[in-house]
């Protein structure tokens, strides 16, 4: 995540700020549009000068997406190699052959799971950590 947000309040250590909603805010001189999205809390690790309605870069580390980008790959491979190895043993409990066709139907339906629930996950408000400003504009 790497966003532009508009500086609303400063107390102390809290920074809230409120998401610009396209590179076109950017340009407007309204600070108070309509468009305004949801406000939240961001970190200033850097002790960034802020003042309020600064316009600021805020995102996550970059290892900390790294991350995230590598778990969010290596979540659905491991569950198509466990939907391989589980064939066996569905295969058992629903009574049916294992052939290399329902092997390869449990890879893809484990794969589309796990794929569905990393998507839901890092579509939600859920977030491990706070975002933090990377830059006053």
């Amino acid at each position: 995540m790497r966003d532009f947000a508009i500086v609303k309040s400063i107390d102390g250590q809290k920074i809230e700020v409120v998401s610009l909603i396209s590179d076109a805010c950017l340009a407007c001189n309204n600070i108070h549009c309509a468009k305004d999205g949801k406000s939240f809390h961001v970190l200033n690790k850097k002790n960034l000068p802020l003042q309020e309605n600064n316009i600021i870069r805020i995102g996550f580390p970059r290892v900390l997406n790294g991350i995230l980008g590598l778990i969010s790959l290596l979540i659905p491979i491991a569950s198509s190699v466990l939907g391989f190895l589980m064939t066996p043993y569905f295969a058992q409990k629903f009574e049916f052959t294992v052939t290399p066709s329902t092997e390869a139907c449990m890879v893809g339906i484990f794969f589309v799971i796990s794929a569905l629930v990393v998507f839901v996950i890092s579509r939600t408000d859920i977030h491990l950590k706070q975002p933090e400003v990377l830059q006053v504009m």
